[in-house]
């Protein structure tokens, strides 16, 4: 008999849905690749038959027995395919097993989800139409998880466990592992719980979700738990043998981030008990080791390695309880050992048993964070001290006593304090000496703010020391070395800088006393006195900041170099000649651009923006001009070489330029000399290019400051000479004769002779030169008109003549096929750029005081002598400290320029001419 549904079409029969349920499942399982296209429309056909048949389109009653019949069937497919996978991995192990059972689990997962929405119509049937039947239901999906658990994962979970196990010890082991093979074995262990959570309502599947856990905890989780004891044990016991406490305690940190990672992988009820395990074989099996560290610590008054101990035994219950112990009878200990020393006619016997009073009290705060456990401790034995030292010992002298024992000691301080002064200095100085940085912070917590007096003498101490060091450690240096003298002075700061932070809190009158002492001895130290300058220290930090900033074989990285200029700024803060300083950084930054030397222009700027910020945009404004024409320069340089490039005119050489402002640049022409024919013509053409971009502007070559490469072809190696232009011009004369007579040469070159002089030994010393002979007919050997000459190299006058024979040494040879000729720097040169600097300082600085007076005069009007020469000094020491007699000579300039005068009748009085 065929039944029909409500709309009339007939119903298929059971026989019919199975094997079209089968076929389609076939379409799935069991393949490597599912069949999506073959199977669409019969699973579309499908879903509709098994809705009608045992959902809401069916308006006849179907029997229970076809259901169970139809789960039935779907239970013994499902067991089929599992056995099927049992029997393909029952002969493997270890990680090929996990491989094996992850691949197939997935493949498996995904077909039954495919499954459960098939049968849809057949669960949801069930738990509407029978609910009082539905106690023992599963969904499709469930169906199919437990029978794999039941057929497979039951039989299999052992070996399954153990290579997981395997699995999890290589990766604590350090090893590559694939971890997915861990989460995969583990999901199968709690399917119930992970994969069928918000699916499931049924009795059976909640019971079932209870029961994978427990099967979890007691299949797995107990044996990686031993497993987990057993290997850190081992790991434990082998660490202490051949290292430190410190060491271990870094090593178990390690070891507990290393567990965390299993968080990924585990389920997470494992996670608090894993840890909890691991703690209890790496802390709670080892507080002995930590116990007699922290013995050790005590008596070796190491107080700043006890934080570690105590924190790292507060990770397990009760870990205190033995330290506590510990620290209580030493305190006692070391209160009845200083209180045995005490002597009545002994007052620093009784300082130093407040200091261990204190100390203690600071150990409890600072290494144990104020735990309440060790303040009972310390409040208790302090008040057995107090209790039971003599009273002649603490209370003599005393009247009133407070209530709290912390007041009580407060005023045993200041007692002792007032009564021992002189002996408190004494300490202080000895301790400086000693470096005891940890004494030092407990004398000034007993001292601070108790009695300002004595700490102002603390400061004038230090002040004292650290002046005396600074000098000492400078003189040390032994040779006029910038980044010797600079780290000196870094490093003499960088260690009393520390002490008072650390030690005095960086309390701002400590900090006063590290100012002053550092400006005192890094503008008046040994090695400036010795060379009888007042410039040098600004010079050697110049030089200093020329050698960051220059490129060398080894430059910095980014990130050092901008801690090296940081650390130049500690220094430069001290120094008092800042003028002196700009005037030499501006040379070195100067030859620094036009070289091409500059490591990058961020460095560059990042400095002047160091400088700007420490004294203003006018201390500055120079250097900062310097750079943006150093910039504007190389736009210059691409906009002729397209212009030549245009006019289709090739230069026969490499050419490039930097235009400056003459203003801002320290650069003069301090002799000139005739241009070679071979630059000519680039000069030429870039002037003409040049005054057309920029109708009304001269140019003025500075050809002493500029430089070249040369190439040669006379030798028996090819070098490239880089040389300075006017090294250029005499070697381009060799090109028509291989000797010239220095009479020659100063007529050709159009160059003085003192110049030519010393351009000429120059390159004799590097024996690219000889001097051999007269051209009268009396010879000389080279090595005497060397020898007769060489006091040149030292800067004297010349006593060559002009009949002097110079001749090109064809036999030149050089490790080097790059000869840097440009370092040989003319002595003439280096004697006028030292005695320029000089010169030009004096006369800014000669300036800047006649402004400051006119300036003062301007707004007083009249002022006492003594009056304004207190005045001017506030004016410029930002940049300088003006000597007395500049000061009265800029003054007397004033009076005869008729910007001031003096009031008749009254010599000590000026007044101000508007």
């Amino acid at each position: 008999m065929t039944s029909f549904g409500s709309s009339g079409k007939p119903l298929p029969s059971f026989d019919e849905i199975w094997l079209n349920l089968k076929a389609a499942l076939n379409c799935f399982y069991g393949q490597k690749t599912p069949d999506y296209m073959h199977s669409g429309l019969l699973l579309s056909q499908l879903h509709r038959d098994m809705d009608h048949y045992f959902g809401r389109g069916n308006g006849s009653e179907v029997s229970s027995a076809s259901v169970s019949i139809l789960l039935n069937k779907l239970e013994d497919y499902f067991g089929n395919i599992v056995d099927r996978v049992l029997e393909g991995g029952r002969d493997l192990d270890d990680v090929d097993l996990l491989k094996y059972y992850m691949k197939e689990w997935l493949s498996y997962k995904t077909c039954s989800k495919v499954a459960n929405g098939i049968c849809e119509g057949l669960y949801l049937y069930l738990i509407k139409d029978e609910p009082e039947k539905n106690i023992n239901i599963f969904e499709i999906y469930a169906l199919a998880v437990n029978t794999w658990k039941q057929h497979l994962f039951e039989v299999m979970h052992q070996k399954l466990m153990t290579a997981v196990l395997k699995l999890i010890e290589r990766k604590r082991e350090g090893k590559a592992i694939d971890k997915n093979l861990i989460s995969v074995a583990i999901q199968c262990y709690v399917l119930d719980v992970n994969e069928i959570e918000g699916v499931s309502v049924s009795q059976a599947e909640r019971d079932a979700k209870e029961t994978a856990l427990c099967m979890y905890h007691e299949n797995f989780e107990r044996f990686l738990l031993e497993d987990t004891e057993s290997f850190y044990t081992k790991k434990a016991t082998d660490f202490i043998a051949n290292n430190s406490v410190t060491e271990y305690m870094h090593k178990v940190d390690n070891w507990l981030n290393e567990e965390e990672h299993l968080r990924n992988y585990l389920h997470s009820s494992t996670m608090e008990t894993l840890v909890k395990s691991c703690k209890k074989v790496l802390i709670t099996k080892q507080l002995n080791l930590f116990l007699n560290e922290f013995r050790y610590l005590l008596v070796a008054n190491k107080h700043e390695d006890l934080a570690p101990i105590y924190s790292f035994c507060n990770r397990v219950d009760d870990g205190h309880r033995d330290l506590k112990v510990v620290f209580e009878e030493h305190f006692k200990d070391q209160l009845a050992s200083t209180v045995k020393k005490c002597d009545k006619t002994n007052p620093k016997n009784n300082l130093d048993t407040m200091l261990v009073l204190r100390r203690y009290n600071i150990i409890v705060e600072r290494s144990f964070s104020s735990d309440p456990s060790f303040v009972q401790i310390l409040d208790k034995t302090w008040a057995a001290f107090i209790n039971e030292t003599p009273t002649y010992l603490l209370r003599e002298d005393l009247r009133e006593l407070k209530s709290t024992q912390k007041d009580y000691a407060i005023t045993c301080v200041k007692e002792l304090i007032a009564k021992h002064v002189n002996l408190i200095k004494i300490e202080f100085h000895d301790l400086l000496i000693a470096s005891k940085d940890e004494d030092l912070a407990y004398m000034y917590s007993l001292i601070h703010p108790k009695d300002d007096v004595l700490l102002e003498g603390l400061r004038t101490e230090l002040e004292k020391h650290i002046e005396e060091q600074g000098i000492l450690a400078i003189k040390k240096c032994g040779e006029e070395d910038p980044k010797i003298y600079v780290n000196t002075i870094l490093e003499v700061h960088r260690r009393y800088n520390t002490l008072v932070k650390r030690s005095f809190r960086n309390e701002c009158g400590f900090a006063d006393a590290l100012d002053k002492a550092c400006a005192a001895f890094i503008n008046k130290d040994n090695l400036t006195i010795k060379l009888n300058s007042t410039s040098k220290s600004p010079e050697l930090l110049a030089r200093y900041c020329d050698l960051l900033l220059k490129k060398s074989a080894k430059n910095y990285k980014e990130a050092e170099l901008e801690d090296s200029l940081a650390e130049v700024m500690i220094v430069f803060k001290y120094i008092e000649d800042k003028d002196i300083f700009e005037k030499f950084y501006s040379k070195m930054l100067a030859k620094r651009l036009v070289s091409g030397l500059s490591v990058n222009d961020d460095a560059e700027s990042s400095m002047i923006n160091k400088l700007q910020e420490m004294y203003g945009c006018d201390y500055t404004s120079r250097l900062q001009r310097m750079l943006t024409n150093w910039r504007l320069s190389k736009e210059l340089n691409e906009a002729f070489k397209e212009h030549e490039s245009n006019a289709k005119i090739y230069l026969n050489l490499d050419f490039s330029i930097v235009v400056f402002n003459s203003g801002a640049w320290p650069f003069r022409q301090t002799f000139t000399f005739e241009i070679p024919s071979e630059l000519g013509s680039c000069i030429d053409r870039f002037t003409t290019f040049y005054i057309r971009r920029h109708n009304g502007r001269k140019l003025t070559w500075l050809l002493t400051s500029s430089k070249g490469e040369l190439t040669t072809n006379c030798f028996q190696k090819k070098y490239i000479f880089t040389a300075s232009t006017v090294q250029m011009a005499l070697l381009l004369m060799f090109n028509e004769s291989v000797e010239y007579t220095i009479g020659t040469l100063v007529e050709n070159l159009k160059l003085k002779k003192e110049v030519l002089v010393q351009v000429i030994l120059a390159l004799v010393k590097i024996q690219l030169l000889e001097l051999v002979g007269r051209d009268s007919g009396h010879k000389s050997s080279s090595t005497e008109l060397f020898l007769s000459t060489n006091k040149d190299m030292e800067g004297e006058t010349s006593d060559m003549t002009d009949d002097i024979i110079i001749r090109l040494n064809t036999s030149f040879s050089n490790k080097k096929l790059k000869v840097h000729l440009s370092k040989a720097r003319l002595q003439v040169e280096e004697r006028q750029e030292q005695e320029q600097v000089s010169k030009d300082s004096e006369e800014k600085r000669r300036i800047l005081i006649q402004t400051a007076v006119v300036r003062i005069m301007k707004k007083f009007k009249r002022l006492k002598h003594q009056q304004l020469m207190s005045e001017i000094p506030g004016q410029l020491t930002p940049l300088f400290e003006p000597k007395v007699p500049m000061i009265k000579k800029c003054i007397e300039s004033l009076i005869e320029k008729e910007y001031m005068m003096r009031v008749e009748g009254e010599k000590d009085l000026y007044e101000y001419l508007a």
